[in-house]
């Protein structure tokens, strides 16, 4: 499955900032960024971008979206060469490691409420 990814964002002219200007009328750039990110400029270079709460929750709850997804896949592909490799298999001690696996055998269960097991 072939995705597009855009390689950078794309902008108008309208949208960028010097920073000398945003820095004067920082209040305008605040209110210009809750429609649209405003792209602040420095030495005709973009340094900062300035844009709603809103739109940054959004790409922040995406992004972690697409990280478990990643992690889900990742998971499923391990146990798929598991299951087709049945002996190639490893203790959990040998793959968490002797330090982090004595960390592990230390948690008491009965300390976790049911609600933090099954989300």
């Amino acid at each position: 499955m072939k995705v597009d990814v855009m390689e950078k964002p794309q902008f108008n002219v309208d949208q960028v900032v010097p920073a000398s200007v945003a820095a004067r009328r920082f209040g305008e750039v605040r209110k210009n960024a809750k429609v649209i990110p405003q792209f602040i400029s420095e030495n005709n270079r973009i340094d900062s971008v300035v844009q709603s709460y809103e739109d940054y929750e959004k790409m922040y709850m995406e992004l972690e979206y697409l990280r478990e997804m990643t992690r889900e896949y990742n998971l499923s592909i391990r146990v798929q060469q598991a299951d087709e490799n049945p002996t190639n298999r490893y203790s959990l001690q040998e793959v968490m490691g002797d330090a982090e696996y004595g960390e592990f055998r230390k948690i008491d269960p009965n300390t976790i409420a049911d609600e933090d097991l099954f989300e």
